[in-house]
């Protein structure tokens, strides 16, 4: 047992408390707050488990809701079993233990993936359409298909743990954990009125945790210490109500929303008995902020699945906050500057930097700037065009975009490589914001859906509202929360921008 990826300091994770958990059989050990995906890839394990149809190999993407392929089985006995769990949102403790699903007889020797090698024959919904005759035999015929199907194995027996509900009336209930959220937060805990604030992560701070402290100031404060210094500020608040692991699921008519809270999934068993496992709140808020934010976009090539490709900002989130980096020699592909920060990181962590592969001609930022200075080869008007490895990508190849963008051009160059970070720009999660019955528009700068016309008493702000730079955000983020809100007094909130680095380059930016 080893973490050969893990860094020897940094991170926010609790060093002096060793977990140890299973994986497929095998122990291995984290640290306290590392989830089950940033101890698996400490560990070196990238291969989590298979494709739904083809079982090709799948790997770790992302670092929170986001993830589509890190689906495990949750095993604690025929009754407490949990299926389809995300491993980037499985908090680690004393005594647990998942399992690879889709797979036989293991994650890494599939037998059903000769799927694969059929893959010309099997086109989608050839299942329905070729064994629907005989009628009689379709039973039959369902029993194989469903066992081969990507899906985990359901509890057997009666559940024992504890489940309750709750309703709850507010005000102003604000979703979101990011900077948005804590600034609409601290203005609107000022009103005096009952303010219910929800985040699905266990801390606050949403992709501000894992920014790099060289770049970004808030208030002469460092990202981590404004996170913790008005985390406080709220919390002693008396018309404050703070939800941690608490992910909202549906957005009903007249602000009426439903949310899980999670209570005891990341406490160790023997901690858990007697006590609620997760709470249904049935909320009814006057007034409603969202403050959901945004998800990094992959890029589109052959091979692009396979294990140790990743999204860039969840390879800059494992590195900063997990203190783990994803692999010894990694290349960005891009198509805007914030894939440009990932490399920065993990250069200055130790890790290689093979190179970084933008499909733009250039860009003017300082990122791009800092990363020539400091040696990393960037390829211009480059594209990934195919990778190699089966069970863990090895190597890429990359070719030069025509003029116009419409094809490749010249000769093939191969990168070896273990790990690539994505970055294809940013999408706001408007999910909410959709089922509330909101109206989208779209953005032809960002190239991105974002909110245009309420149907209830909300308003969007952040990223989540198409606005992706920092001290936009927090801009954003006090100007409206007071004009919703009707109020008047100033938020003393400044990020500080480095004379060396412009700030705009280093938060989210479209591609040119």
């Amino acid at each position: 047992m080893s973490n050969n990826y893990r860094l020897s300091s940094g991170g926010e994770i609790n060093r002096t408390e060793r977990i140890f958990f299973k994986f497929n059989g095998k122990t291995f050990f984290g640290y306290k707050g590392d989830t089950l995906a940033s101890a698996l890839l400490a560990n070196g394990v990238h291969l989590v488990g298979r494709s739904f149809k083809y079982h090709r190999p799948r790997g770790i993407l992302g670092s929170g809701a986001e993830e589509p392929n890190a689906l495990v089985q949750i095993i604690k006995d025929k009754a407490r079993t949990d299926p389809n769990m995300r491993a980037t949102q499985i908090e680690i403790f004393d005594g647990l233990e998942a399992k690879s699903q889709n797979c036989w007889p293991s994650v890494k020797f599939d037998i059903s993936e000769i799927n694969n090698l059929l893959y010309p024959i099997l086109p989608a919904g050839f299942y329905y359409k070729t064994f629907m005759w005989p009628s009689n035999l379709w039973e039959k015929y369902e029993y194989f298909i469903r066992k081969s199907a990507g899906l985990g194995k359901s509890p057997t027996e009666r559940d024992p743990d504890i489940y309750d509900q709750t309703y709850y009336h507010c005000d102003i209930l604000i979703i979101g954990g990011g900077p948005a959220g804590i600034v609409s937060a601290l203005i609107a805990a000022k009103s005096g009125k009952k303010i219910l604030f929800v985040d699905e992560k266990p801390q606050l701070g949403g992709d501000l945790l894992s920014s790099t402290i060289n770049y970004i100031k808030i208030n002469e404060l460092s990202p981590i210490e404004w996170i913790r210094e008005k985390y406080k500020e709220l919390s002693n608040f008396k018309n404050v109500k703070i939800l941690n692991r608490t992910s909202v699921s549906a957005y009903h008519n007249y602000n009426y929303l439903i949310m899980m809270q999670n209570l005891t999934d990341h406490l160790p068993e023997k901690e858990k008995k007697g006590k609620v496992r997760q709470r249904l709140w049935k909320v009814r808020a006057k007034k409603v902020i969202l403050a959901t934010g945004s998800i990094e976009r992959p890029l589109i090539f052959d091979g692009n699945d396979r294990p140790g490709i990743m999204l860039s900002s969840a390879i800059k989130k494992y590195v900063n906050f997990y203190s783990v980096k994803c692999g010894n020699k990694i290349v960005i592909f891009t198509n805007n500057d914030s894939g440009y920060e990932t490399a920065i990181d993990l250069h200055n962590k130790g890790a290689k930097i093979e190179a970084i592969v933008d499909i733009r001609e250039n860009s003017l930022g300082d990122l791009p700037k800092k990363c020539s200075a400091i040696g990393i080869k960037i390829y211009w008007k480059h594209s990934i065009v195919s990778t190699n490895g089966h069970k863990k990508v090895k190597n890429i190849f990359i070719m030069k975009l025509s003029k116009d963008n419409s094809e490749v051009i010249g000769q093939k160059i191969k990168l070896d490589c273990d790990a690539v970070g994505m970055s294809g720009g940013w999408t706001p999660v408007v999910h909410l914001f959709t089922q509330s019955g909101g109206k989208l528009d779209f953005n032809n700068k960002n190239f991105c859906f974002y909110p245009k016309k309420e149907m209830q008493d909300q308003i969007s702000i952040g990223s989540c509202n198409g606005t992706f730079k920092l001290i936009d955000i927090i801009n954003e983020s006090i100007n409206k929360t007071k004009e919703y809100l009707f109020l008047k007094d100033e938020c003393n909130i400044k990020v500080n921008e480095s004379k060396k680095d412009n700030l705009e380059n280093i938060w989210l930016l479209p591609s040119n």
